[in-house]
């Protein structure tokens, strides 16, 4: 376990090392590229946590009709 923390503190700690050329060095050059690599990550986050918002609202909508169903068959509706 402890192994394993050991591990992940390494790993991130070298994160910003990862990153991109444009993002390590940035020059006039650059700069477009990583401005338009910026804006294509952030419409890809929104789109990703729009997709998980319905995901979950859909599955909320779902196991409250559920219970409801399950509640009026038992009779124990309010």
């Amino acid at each position: 376990m402890r192994s394993l923390a050991t591990l992940m503190v390494i790993l991130l700690l070298n994160a910003p090392a990862w990153a991109c050329a444009g993002c390590r060095v940035m020059t006039k050059d650059s700069e477009a590229t990583t401005v338009m690599a910026g804006a294509a990550f952030s419409s890809g986050v929104v789109v990703m946590l729009v997709f998980l918002f319905a995901l979950c609202s859909g599955l909320g909508w779902f196991v409250m009709k559920t219970i409801k169903a399950v509640d009026a068959g038992h009779g124990s509706a309010r």
